[in-house]
């Protein structure tokens, strides 16, 4: 039986749902966008550090853009809407897209992509790695297990910001092997397309940073216009989950990756 305190404290503030889209170039660009479903009836806003290098692109709460604040260790704050006490406080969604610089991919390698820390608890995540259709991709255990795609269990990252169609399918773990190529949901075309859609992923992430370098130069909380960028997702992908992240928890991820000849490497 729950006791009345701990049904007061869920009710407080938390993050029911949170989902991530990362599109990845081999020259090591990253572009993140992070949503989530939060209810809340006490907090004025939310903490989210930021993994290091990281750039803050843009902010939106209910689906409405906002200029984020900054706190004392660099941290973003992030205003919140506040329900009425006395009752389950309704969804809304949270959003941001942020760039993050990176080492060029090798012929093979391993990669490690940590996440927002959040400064609330959350229930369940959901996380979209979309990469180089010219590389195999495979997801090493730990904090994330992959499994096939599925849609935003909250109605408020459903309606508000809806996922494109997947190139490829999300492979479950047995199913990605580094000896084998990923097995695709939605079959991708021959090696020209392959490598067609490598290209305008990178030409598209490309464009995204020349606009943001001419028009930001770089800068974080204070010079970010309140435009919502959407994620340009290209190429095939990896789908993974986890359950009950603690506040002030940065998740991570770690991939390992090689070059496939057969999709059109080098």
């Amino acid at each position: 039986m729950v006791s009345r305190y701990t049904q007061q404290t869920v009710l407080l503030a938390n993050v029911e749902e949170a989902r991530y889209r990362i599109l990845l170039t081999k020259d090591g660009k990253s572009l993140v966008e992070a949503r989530y479903a939060v209810r809340n009836n006490q907090r004025s806003f939310v903490k989210i550090t930021l993994p290091p290098g990281a750039s803050l692109w843009s902010a939106s709460l209910a689906d409405k853009p906002i200029r984020p604040g900054s706190g004392p260790d660099a941290s973003l704050l992030l205003p919140l809407t506040k329900a009425r006490s006395g009752g389950e406080a309704p969804e809304f969604a949270v959003e941001i897209v942020y760039f993050i610089p990176g080492p060029s991919w090798t012929d093979k390698g391993r990669l490690k992509i940590s996440l927002p820390a959040l400064d609330l608890p959350i229930s369940r995540t959901g996380l979209q790695v979309f990469y180089p259709p010219q590389f195999r991709f495979l997801a090493e255990a730990g904090y994330f297990r992959a499994e096939n795609y599925a849609k935003p269990i909250s109605p408020v990252l459903t309606v508000a910001v809806p996922e494109p169609a997947l190139d490829s399918a999300v492979p479950s773990s047995a199913a990605v092997k580094l000896s084998a190529p990923a097995a695709p949901e939605i079959a991708m075309d021959a090696n020209a397309g392959a490598e067609r859609k490598s290209e305008a992923a990178r030409q598209s992430a490309q464009t995204l940073v020349d606009k943001f370098h001419a028009s930001e130069r770089g800068a974080r909380t204070s010079g970010i216009l309140p435009v919502r960028i959407s994620l340009p997702a290209f190429g095939p992908s990896l789908y993974l989950v986890s359950q009950l992240t603690s506040e002030n928890q940065s998740p991570s991820a770690e991939f390992s990756y090689q070059q496939d000849k057969k999709a059109g490497g080098k």
